[in-house]
């Protein structure tokens, strides 16, 4: 989708623009609102810790399914909550224009990026589309850009199995990044999604399962792990660099 806005969209940015510096001074009782951005791999828990997010902040703005933090910064107006809570997989190519988005605010966004083992990506359905979601050259690019934006200040990464086997060392981690204490535990999100929320990435609504860290492991993925250790002679040793892996042994079924 293009970035280029049309004359409204601008005049829209414009005024949120001057509302946010207006929250800035505390100006007409209107609060500053801050952003708070998942993105990452896809197939990475992201739609899951949104989900943990909107039923632990029930106050703040949020969506229910995808949206982009871009749009957010631009069109969405202070004053009605102090958090507003966005997801989408690829904002992690944008975190830059998101930053600059958000310019001179004095409440800068927060920025959550998602990951998980290669192997579970590459090897993830989704329930809206055929065959495996992610490709090689997809996971590729968003490596490479995990990698850079990791190591900024204001980006906060979540690995998909502290999510599901210790969620409350993740929920006390953004917590303290967020800054707002939540009304409820992320872990109770299966009994109180919201209205409307798009569960269909998460293949259902269920507790925390263990089980999916090594759903790649099955039978019916076999192949599919051959065929990347053909196709990504990088992949052992992302693996190892990435604590997932001590070392290659574990491909000698595959071999």
């Amino acid at each position: 989708m293009s970035q280029k806005l049309s004359l409204s969209e601008s005049l829209r940015a414009q005024g949120v623009e001057l509302a946010q510096q207006i929250a800035d001074f505390g100006w007409l009782g209107i609060r500053q609102s801050r952003g708070v951005i998942i993105c990452g791999f896809p197939r990475s828990g992201s739609t899951l810790l949104q989900l943990m997010l909107e039923t632990a902040y029930p106050g703040s703005r949020h969506y229910g399914r995808e949206r982009s933090g871009l749009f957010v910064a631009r069109h969405e107006w202070p004053g009605r909550h102090s958090l507003i809570i966005s997801k989408r997989p690829n904002d992690v190519l944008r975190i830059d224009a998101i930053r600059s988005a958000y310019g001179r605010r004095a409440r800068k966004p927060c920025f959550i990026v998602t990951t998980r083992d290669p192997r579970a990506i590459l090897t993830s359905k989704h329930s809206g589309r055929e065959g495996y979601y992610v490709s090689v050259d997809r996971w590729r690019t968003l490596y490479e850009r995990v990698k850079y934006v990791r190591q900024s200040p204001d980006v906060v990464a979540v690995e998909y199995r502290d999510l599901v086997e210790r969620p409350a060392a993740v929920q006390h981690k953004l917590v303290a990044a967020i800054g707002e204490e939540p009304t409820a535990s992320f872990d109770a999100f299966d009994g109180a999604v919201p209205p409307g929320f798009d569960t269909r990435a998460l293949n259902g609504v269920r507790p925390l399962d263990t089980s999916a860290l090594h759903k790649w492991r099955n039978s019916e993925h076999h192949e599919r792990i051959r065929s990347l250790l053909a196709t990504m002679p990088e992949l052992t040793d992302v693996l190892v660099a990435e604590g997932y892996e001590l070392d290659d042994s574990w491909t000698h079924e595959y071999r």
